[in-house]
């Protein structure tokens, strides 16, 4: 079928249970990264209104859990890569959540030096490389872009060090 099918409720996911109402994407993202900042004191969460859930209230509940780690920055997609640069070069892990793919296109100067920076820079540990972020973005859903031109986004030109994770 050209549609995918949907699972049978004998098929859950490791954080359902069987009895369990199947929950939206988001409820699980939450979790993810509630369990992250948990488990890992170097992670902080940077965004536009993140401490109040964010554009999709991934982060909701959050700032309440981890006060000095969920950041709100002001829309504007060149300081929040900045401020995530800084960050990682202090030791830290950024989560950069950018509303939309699209948005993207306003810091692409700063995305693309830090991309370059951190290749041309980072060293293999035993465990990790030294700078990494991660750049959280919405927009490769039927109808969630946020774009002018609805589906263009600048990931088609990925430059190296970057990991696409969909």
């Amino acid at each position: 079928p050209l549609a995918p099918l949907l699972p049978s409720r004998a098929e859950t996911s490791q954080f359902e249970k069987a009895d369990e109402k199947p929950q939206v994407m988001r409820k699980h993202m939450t979790r993810f990264y509630d369990e992250l900042l948990a488990e890992d004191p170097s992670v902080v969460y940077l965004g536009e209104d993140v401490r109040h859930g964010g554009y999709y209230l991934v982060t909701e509940g959050l700032a309440e859990k981890y006060p000095t780690r969920i950041l709100d920055f002001p829309p504007d997609e060149t300081t929040l890569l900045g401020a995530a640069l800084g960050f990682s070069q202090l030791g830290l892990t950024p989560i950069v959540e950018i509303p939309y793919a699209k948005y993207l296109d306003c810091g692409a100067d700063m995305f693309y030096e830090i991309c370059i920076q951190h290749w041309l820079s980072s060293v293999p540990s035993s465990n990790h490389c030294n700078g990494g972020m991660v750049i959280r973005l919405q927009g490769f859903d039927r109808g969630l872009f946020g774009g002018n031109f609805h589906t263009h986004n600048m990931l088609s030109h990925v430059p190296p060090g970057v990991d696409v994770v969909c």
